[in-house]
């Protein structure tokens, strides 16, 4: 007869000790998948909810602010002549509020108009235009750029958080004295 109690680590993949205690991570890969389509959805799905909350109103508020200090103008998709935007990998990690910019660069790259307006999450059309989004904003574009890079890369973190449960702390090594081979 199997023993009653608490699972261990080993008898479920989805299940992981953190402080001593099993954690039932639910299914980690569909967490994880959550979590990179909207920030703490992932924690959320895996009824860790304080977590939940954290991470949703930072990364999500993150965003937001970098979006409002470049006037909705630093998150965009564009590998081309004209500019290759890294950046947009980086602020791909906050999942779908980056979905708008491949959604408008897919669709001008196939020769459709934008879907939502012009000015939403898409490139410019040229390096003036470039100018001229960095001087209407002054350093709102690059602070805006950055405050949303931030915010990918830190999701990032979040859906590893979701997918393998926290980290257990690191045991102190214990010390042998010098000259102790053994």
């Amino acid at each position: 007869m199997a023993k009653a109690g608490p699972p261990s680590a080993d008898s479920d993949s989805n299940t992981v000790m953190a402080d001593g205690q099993p954690l039932d991570l639910r299914n980690r890969h569909l967490a994880a998948l959550l979590a990179w389509l909207v920030p703490g959805a992932g924690h959320f799905y895996q009824r860790r909810y304080f977590k939940s909350a954290v991470f949703s109103i930072c990364i999500l508020s993150s965003f937001a602010l970098g979006m409002l200090m470049a006037g909705g103008r630093c998150v965009y998709a564009s590998w081309d002549q004209t500019e290759k935007r890294w950046q947009y990998v980086l602020q791909a990690g906050i999942g779908l509020p980056a979905m708008p910019a491949a959604i408008q660069a897919w669709r001008i790259r196939s020769g459709e108009p934008p879907l939502w307006s012009e000015n939403f999450m898409t490139a410019p059309r040229s390096t003036r235009d470039l100018d001229d989004f960095n001087r209407k904003t002054a350093s709102g574009f690059d602070m805006g750029t950055l405050y949303t890079m931030v915010a990918g890369l830190l999701n990032v973190l979040v859906i590893f958080d979701a997918l393998a449960g926290p980290l257990p702390p690191p045991l102190p090594k214990k010390r042998q004295p010098e000259g102790d081979t053994t």
